[in-house]
């Protein structure tokens, strides 16, 4: 069985920008790979969330 990641972006109560999380689903729900964030260019954090992402899905 394939497993099942996505990107999840969330804004902590002490920053203003999002941060990007890369997450993996398992049995008992959705656990971190990695977190992204980065205040100055929040595209930078997208793009690298999704660097990883596509990485994974390749396996």
């Amino acid at each position: 069985m394939r497993k099942k990641y996505r990107i999840k972006a969330t804004i902590n109560p002490d920053y203003v920008n999002p941060c990007y999380k890369v997450q993996v689903l398992r049995w008992f729900g959705w656990v971190d790979v990695k977190v992204f964030y980065d205040p100055y260019d929040r595209d930078f954090a997208r793009r690298e969330a999704e660097e990883l992402l596509d990485k994974l899905n390749e396996e």
